[in-house]
């Protein structure tokens, strides 16, 4: 069986969230990073490198601010305490992977 790097799950997780999450489209790796196609605030699309939501705890923070926007804040916080309290941390010590698992099932549902 062939060992996965956390370098590669980070990014495989970075771009479903940057998809299910965010709304991003055509995610894909290119020389080396994640780069995809995001609407601008006039609605074009346009292509950008998808930030590093699962690595990077600045990043994490956009993801509670989506949840809210979507509506789906209830949901996100149950699944993120859940995830938290089977590793007997406190939900405010959810790291950046954490917080992205949390969202993908609570946009999910």
């Amino acid at each position: 069986m062939a060992k996965i790097s956390q370098a590669k799950i980070a990014r495989d997780l970075s771009a479903v969230t940057a998809e299910k999450v965010f709304g991003w489209k055509d995610v894909r790796k290119y020389a080396g990073e994640l780069i995809g196609k995001k609407q601008d605030k006039a609605g074009r699309w346009r292509k950008a490198k998808v930030p590093a939501y699962t690595s990077d705890p600045m990043h994490a923070y956009a993801i509670e601010d989506r949840m809210k926007q979507l509506g789906r804040w209830d949901r996100y916080d149950r699944e993120l305490s859940r995830i938290a309290k089977n590793l007997n941390l406190p939900r405010d010590w959810a790291t950046p992977e954490q917080k992205s698992r949390a969202a993908i099932k609570a946009v999910g549902k």
